[in-house]
């Protein structure tokens, strides 16, 4: 390997590390990197997997639309040592348990209809699935 290949090597290496530092630094969200990417504002899905960021304190998006039988999946992405959240149905119908950074909760949505749903410990967070035929 000559001098050249050897400074590319080195700096290709460099920038591989400040990238994995960065993101899993205390002041940056952890998780699944492509996971913590908020959703685009359109709330309709149309792929195989609807999916919910929860990001300063908010459920994004609050409002989204998927077709019966896909999965929508919420994915904790506040920064490390940050307070727990829950997705919770107003009517019961689930409950995540308390999630911590980089935790996630998926459940298949079988039935249309409109399902309200909250963070137990943050109430003032609250969003809906809308499910279509």
């Amino acid at each position: 390997m000559n001098l050249v290949q050897r400074s590319v090597l080195v700096v290709a290496s460099a920038a591989v590390v400040g990238i994995a530092a960065a993101c899993s630094s205390d002041s940056n969200p952890t998780g699944p990197i492509g996971d913590c990417i908020v959703p685009t504002t359109s709330s309709f899905v149309d792929s195989a997997q609807g999916r919910v960021v929860i990001a300063g304190t908010q459920f994004l998006p609050s409002s989204i639309t998927i077709r019966k039988g896909m999965t929508v999946k919420w994915v904790y992405c506040e920064p490390r040592n940050s307070d727990p959240h829950t997705s919770t149905s107003n009517t019961g119908l689930w409950d995540s348990g308390l999630l911590m950074t980089g935790g996630t909760f998926s459940r298949v949505f079988a039935t249309v209809g409109a399902f309200a749903y909250h963070c137990i410990p943050h109430p003032e967070m609250q969003a809906t699935v809308t499910v279509v035929d």
